[in-house]
């Protein structure tokens, strides 16, 4: 039985809500050889009837926007808390709606990118809050996943289900406890960020930090059950008090590099940087940053640095390519292990290590930025611009267009072989042109372009469906490093 109090104030029932559970089982066994002798041996009435309280008059007081943390043993009543919440908060409008993870139903072919949002954008933050921002991964099928990535895809349903109530029963029992902490500190992090009221039962009582709760019910057998209000305050994982940046290697890197989107070479490698986080009984790598040589030309840069259109006036070119190579680091690679995404390894490795890497500038471009801010986050700064080869490209797709290719669906390599397959020799011709240009602003290597000159099919089709999104220019200056006039030009 699950009883509202009545008697509030029309501000106070806006405001709060005060539940009060009862709830008690009666049994009573049958009559057998075997019970019977258990009556005997025990001297106790086999057919008597026996009560067994689970609630007696608790009550609990429970504000939209809480987030509650259920603890005890097993079989202790939290499950029947849960539910009697449930019902309970379903009936008042302030609560938003409730969504129960036994009521989440995932087909198993659902690929992710489709599972939730109102667009691809919307998507990729809503996947990127739980941690499951891999280019690859937005691609999966449900049961392609991981048990952890399921976890934190069922979570990411939950929160696009337009309920304001989440209830999650057995909360990440089946997760390692790495990886279950994480997972708390994500769902408080994004409810508390939207305005939703979290409830989650657990035997583990391992996620009081990360889960940070408004108020801990505490259940154990019988009837006992403590509820203890808290004043939680924002506070980071503390999974990340265990991440230490090191030096790293081009190893490191290795490990971690099936997890990233691009599979090309990662350039010059300047400096490799790692995370590893220290747990009780191993040492696991966390994350990899890779820096990088600077390309020589970038049109964002000029844009950051109005002071490098004066310079290169005033040297050769390959005085000007010295310069900036010995100024600039490009962050090629951060690469975060997935059970370790969401909670601010990416933001760490590059806050900690771009005044290591000993170059007056830091810059970074990166697609994925515009989904997860963690270059703004660790303090890099973001410019608009828009270059002359991306206009070049622009022109090239819509050259392309006109010959019957579709420019949302370049980047499946299927669709390209049939259009290509029912196009002419001049009509090819047309379009090899196109592509030879996107090729050329995407500084891909003569053998390509040999081969894209060439009319090559599969050459064709790779130039098509490896491009990428504008990606957005990141850039840092290390206020440490001074650099010095060159032919009457300062760079601040």
């Amino acid at each position: 039985m699950v009883r509202l109090r009545i008697g509030f104030s029309e501000a106070e029932k806006q405001a709060l809500l005060k539940i009060r559970v009862d709830k008690e089982f009666k049994t009573r066994s049958r009559i057998t050889k075997r019970t019977l002798e258990v009556a005997k041996a025990f001297g106790i009435g086999v057919d008597e009837e026996k009560t067994f309280t689970v609630f007696k008059d608790f009550e609990v007081d429970i504000e939209p926007g809480h987030v509650v943390y259920i603890v005890g043993e097993s079989g202790s009543g939290k499950s029947i808390l849960l539910r009697a919440l449930a019902r309970e908060l379903s009936k008042h409008k302030e609560f938003g709606g409730v969504i129960a993870d036994w009521r989440i139903e995932i087909n198993p072919n659902e690929i992710l990118i489709h599972g939730v949002g109102r667009d691809h954008a919307e998507a990729m933050r809503i996947l990127s809050m739980v941690g499951l921002n891999e280019a690859y991964l937005f691609l999966r099928r449900y049961r392609e996943l991981s048990d952890g990535q399921k976890y934190r895809y069922k979570l990411a349903k939950a929160f696009w289900s337009g309920k304001k109530t989440i209830i999650f029963d057995e909360f990440c029992s089946t997760l390692d406890r790495v990886t279950a902490k994480i997972v708390a500190y994500l769902a408080q992090k994004f409810c508390r960020k939207t305005g939703r009221t979290l409830i989650v039962a657990t035997t583990h009582e391992d996620l009081l930090e990360d889960l940070n709760p408004d108020l801990v019910i505490e259940k154990r057998f019988g009837p006992y059950v403590e509820a203890i209000s808290l004043k939680p305050s924002p506070r980071p994982c503390s999974i990340l008090r265990r991440i230490r940046i090191m030096e790293g290697s081009y190893g490191d890197y290795k490990i971690l590099a099936p997890f990233h989107y691009i599979g090309r070479s990662a350039g010059y490698i300047r400096r490799i940087f790692k995370a590893v986080a220290e747990l009780d009984d191993r040492v696991e790598l966390a994350g990899v940053i890779v820096y990088s040589h600077p390309y020589l030309e970038v049109s964002a840069r000029n844009i950051a640095v109005p002071e490098l259109k004066h310079l290169r006036r005033r040297l050769s070119p390959r005085e000007y390519a010295k310069f900036i190579d010995e100024n600039f680091s490009r962050i090629s690679r951060v690469i975060v292990h997935p059970k370790y995404r969401g909670i601010g390894v990416g933001t760490m490795l590059v806050k900690e290590t771009m005044r290591k890497v000993g170059t007056a500038y830091v810059e970074a471009l990166a697609v994925m930025a515009r989904y997860n801010p963690f270059f703004e986050k660790a303090g890099m700064k973001r410019i608009e611009y828009r270059s002359k080869l991306e206009e070049r490209i622009s022109k090239a797709l819509v050259e392309l267009e006109a010959l019957g290719i579709d420019p949302n669906l370049i980047g499946s390599k299927r669709y390209l072989e049939k259009v290509f397959s029912r196009m002419g020799r001049r009509e090819l011709k047309r379009a090899a042109e196109q592509i030879e240009k996107i090729a050329q602003a995407k500084l891909r290597g003569k053998r390509v372009l040999n081969r894209v000159r060439r009319m090559e099919g599969d050459a064709l089709i790779d130039v098509l469906a490896g491009l990428r999104a504008k990606p957005e220019y990141f850039i840092w200056r290390n206020p440490e490093i001074e650099i010095p006039s060159i032919g009457g030009v300062t760079i601040r």
